[in-house]
């Protein structure tokens, strides 16, 4: 019976013993690899930080000048991959820039950029034109006592209600009457009769941008706030190509140097700037020549400035002689050259080659075109504008839109170029001044022999993909 029980209890005894020995390498398995989860972890995120901080260590002189994120040649020093594996011995990380700009990337970086920035440049620009500031429109001005905006709520009770202002129009009648413009209030009326219809049918509207719907009432300046809204539904929407091709252009005549060194302003003449004001010399010091080069591109400067000045100056002699054809005053010089000329030729001739005036007319006519067009060529060249065409009527009627700068004609030149072509030529003025343009990174990190990979572009890029 004694020999009986301790052999049971010895049985016992071992199986415990195995059972123990079990679960310790269990234990010390789940622990191991506790530790090499926890290692992944730390490893994968330590990754993933380290290249977030090399992507933003992006080439600040890329976004100021031409408005793109890229990376040239960073130099990281680990330090966010270090601290955090600090605590675990036998790392090492490495990483490589990848993914060049190409035409695609640099299209939406200049799509991205020019859709809020180019509405604005151009709003500007037509302000400049017509003379009329933010402070004309609010009344902010200090020469002002009231802004323009502040007479559309008398307007708009005028639309609704013209019975209310009978006797406001009967004085007005009188007070013209007494300083000689009673003759001008049928017009007036007839013309306050006229708005008012149409107000009272389009006076307000309701817009469709993206997702979202805005009422606009041309009564009403504080809709601009529900536009301003509104934008941000079209900042996020797809544009159309022929848009997209739009801005590129805008974007290649406004962002790089041409030949002009200075421009004509109302404060005097001023250094060349980009679209966002920055001078060309703190970008690139002389002169580059690149607007001339996304034009032509020739590897010599001189030979893309010689071939645009002659697109420059062949434009402006077909303006030019179209300009003359219509001048009344320009024929009649013409052709009285022309017959002082006739003269000479019959006299040199001996009376044996006799040329009727008119037929001289025309010949003359072209090369006065030519003579003004090498002079406005000249003028456009050394920052002054020029009108687009030799003609009262026709500057009376455009006023300042009448007058065009170096940049302006070049803005037709581009589209001339194909949009791969002009591409591709911008983003190697861009690389002359910036350096290499890449647009990701690659990176690497090991901990305790596991190792991660993980790599990175802008959003920017992954997004118009």
């Amino acid at each position: 019976m004694y020999l009986k029980q301790n052999g049971r209890h010895g049985g016992i005894t071992i199986f415990l013993c195995i059972i123990l020995s079990i679960l310790i390498i269990l234990e010390t398995i789940f622990i191991s690899g506790s530790y090499q989860r926890k290692r992944e972890v730390i490893l994968t995120e330590a990754v993933s930080h380290q290249v977030e901080q090399i992507i933003s260590q992006f080439d600040r002189d890329a976004l100021n000048w031409y408005g793109v994120y890229v990376l040239d040649d960073v130099t990281a020093d680990h330090a966010v991959f270090d601290r955090m594996t600090e605590s675990v011995d036998g790392s090492e990380f490495n990483y490589q820039l990848t993914d060049q700009l190409d035409n695609d990337d640099l299209r939406a970086a200049v799509s991205e950029f020019m859709r809020l920035r180019g509405l604005a440049f151009e709003g500007t620009a037509l302000m400049d034109r017509l003379n009329i500031s933010l402070s004309q429109l609010t009344g902010t001005d200090a020469n002002l006592s009231v802004g323009v905006a502040s007479v559309l709520p008398t307007l708009k009770e005028y639309v609704k209600n013209k019975k209310a202002f009978s006797a406001a129009i009967t004085a007005l009648q009188i007070l013209c009457n007494t300083i000689g413009l009673g003759g001008k209030m049928k017009d007036f009326l007839d013309f306050m009769d006229q708005l008012s219809d149409i107000f009272e049918e389009h006076g307000s509207a309701t817009l469709q941008i993206g997702d979202s719907s805005v009422m606009v009432s041309v009564f009403d300046p504080s809709c601009i706030h529900s536009l301003t809204s509104a934008f941000d539904q079209y900042l996020d929407t797809d544009l159309p190509s022929a848009v997209d091709r739009l801005l590129i252009n805008e974007y290649a005549a406004f962002s790089f140097d041409s030949r002009v060194k200075k421009y004509e302003s109302d404060s005097g003449m001023e250094p060349e700037m980009n679209i966002l004001g920055i001078p060309f010399s703190d970008i690139h010091g002389q002169n580059q020549c690149d607007l001339e080069y996304l034009l032509i591109g020739a590897s010599r400067p001189i030979d893309n400035t010689f071939m645009a000045s002659g697109l420059l100056i062949g434009t402006r002699l077909l303006l030019n002689m179209s300009a003359f054809l219509m001048d009344s005053t320009k024929r009649t010089i013409a052709l009285g050259i022309s017959e002082v000329l006739s003269l000479l030729i019959s006299i040199i001739s001996l009376g044996t080659v006799v040329i009727e005036p008119h037929a001289i007319e025309y010949f003359i006519l072209l090369i006065m075109a030519y003579i003004q067009s090498v002079t406005d060529s000249l003028k456009l060249v050394n920052g002054f504008s020029v009108p687009l065409f030799y003609n009262k009527k026709v500057t009376d009627t455009l006023g300042d839109f009448s007058d065009t700068s170096y940049r302006d004609y070049f803005r037709i030149f581009l589209l001339f170029v194909p949009e791969e072509q002009l591409l591709s030529r911008m983003r190697i003025v861009i690389g002359k001044d910036c350096g290499n343009l890449y647009t990701g990174v690659s990176a690497e990190g090991t901990l305790s022999g596991s190792s991660y990979r993980v790599k990175r572009r802008f959003e920017l890029y992954e997004n118009h993909a």
